[in-house]
């Protein structure tokens, strides 16, 4: 077995947006993010500072004009903020939004895909803040961004960063009450379905694996995406799953018996589609696949918001797991 690196899932989203849109470099040269930081020619008040991937950044106060670039969307929708420009809402880019979000985030204009930012529309948009929150691994050309305006870049290492940036994002927006309730809210749920199915949750051993074919498959562990919340509700985990010095893991195929401990096991369901990944249907095709008990029992069962990245999606998640334990 090999273990991935944090970027893992989030690196296949992104990548395969990379060829969707040529990068386009916005007039002048740029400049650093020590003068973006302070706003644009120092005009405006100044707002908060806020520590980021890229340094303290001090953000304008009361900034209107807001570009958000990957998982950065999803963090302001939930908020109440709406940015007047997003990484284009689709099946390239690993931001999963809620129903209620969907029709009003595709309104957005659109300044690229994945990876990929138009950076003369994001120039057109004349922004008051940009704010990136997506993979450490990749590119997102930070400094062209600072030299429109001030930028906040979040660089995403480990599922558990993707909470930590939302809630510096509610900080610079002046948002933190929302996302106290948010965060409130998710707990108190949390709270509520350990109480309710602590003897159900006592006896069931959940898993959550996925795969993106070439012969290998991933299980997740407790510090995953969908990993932290099961944990949050009181679950058991097996086996493979419980390890959480990674947040996945990466098996061959023929290793598929590393879950034969697990009593229910999830898998991804895609929010584009409502449907569960070619890959994973394969993966469940598999003959060693289908001796597993959980398979047997018929207990291997879809989850929206499987990379879920911010509290709006996490309270989701926790709804979709409490329906499980209703039915076990």
């Amino acid at each position: 077995m090999n273990t991935r690196a944090a970027r893992g899932r989030t690196a296949a989203a992104l990548a395969g947006a990379a060829a969707l849109l040529t990068l386009t470099a916005c007039g002048g040269n740029g400049s650093g993010g020590s003068e973006a930081a302070g706003g644009k020619d120092g005009k405006g008040a100044k707002g908060p500072v806020i520590e980021a991937s890229n340094g303290k950044v001090t953000v304008p106060a009361g900034a209107k004009r807001i570009v958000s670039i990957s998982y950065a969307t999803g963090a302001l929708l939930d908020l109440g903020v709406e940015p007047v420009g997003t990484s284009a809402i689709d099946e390239n880019n690993p931001m999963e939004l809620l129903p209620s979000q969907t029709g009003r985030a595709k309104k957005i204009t659109s300044i690229g895909s994945g990876i990929e930012t138009n950076i003369e529309k994001v120039a057109s948009l004349k922004p008051d803040l940009i704010i990136v929150e997506g993979a450490a691994a990749f590119d997102w050309n930070v400094k062209k961004l600072e030299g429109i305006a001030p930028t906040l870049y979040f660089g995403i290492k480990t599922p558990v960063d993707l909470l930590n940036a939302q809630e510096k994002i509610a900080q610079a927006v002046g948002k933190e009450d929302v996302f106290t309730k948010l965060k409130t809210d998710y707990r108190q749920k949390a709270d509520r379905i350990r109480n309710t199915y602590g003897d159900k949750l006592k006896n069931v051993n959940w898993a959550v694996a996925s795969s993106y074919g070439n012969g290998e498959f991933i299980v997740d562990t407790r510090t995953s995406w969908v990993g932290r919340v099961l944990a949050d509700a009181g679950a058991k985990f097996a086996k493979a799953s419980d390890d959480g010095k990674e947040h996945e893991v990466t098996y061959s195929q023929e290793k598929i018996d590393v879950l034969s401990d697990a009593d229910v096991i999830l898998v991804p369901r895609m929010f584009a589609t409502g449907e569960v990944p070619k890959e994973v249907k394969e993966l469940q095709d598999k003959p060693s696949w289908k001796l597993l008990k959980a398979s047997k029992d018929n207990r291997v069962l879809p989850v929206t918001y499987a990379t879920t990245d911010r509290y709006g999606t996490s309270l989701d998640v926790l709804g979709q797991i409490e329906k499980i334990l209703k039915g076990l």
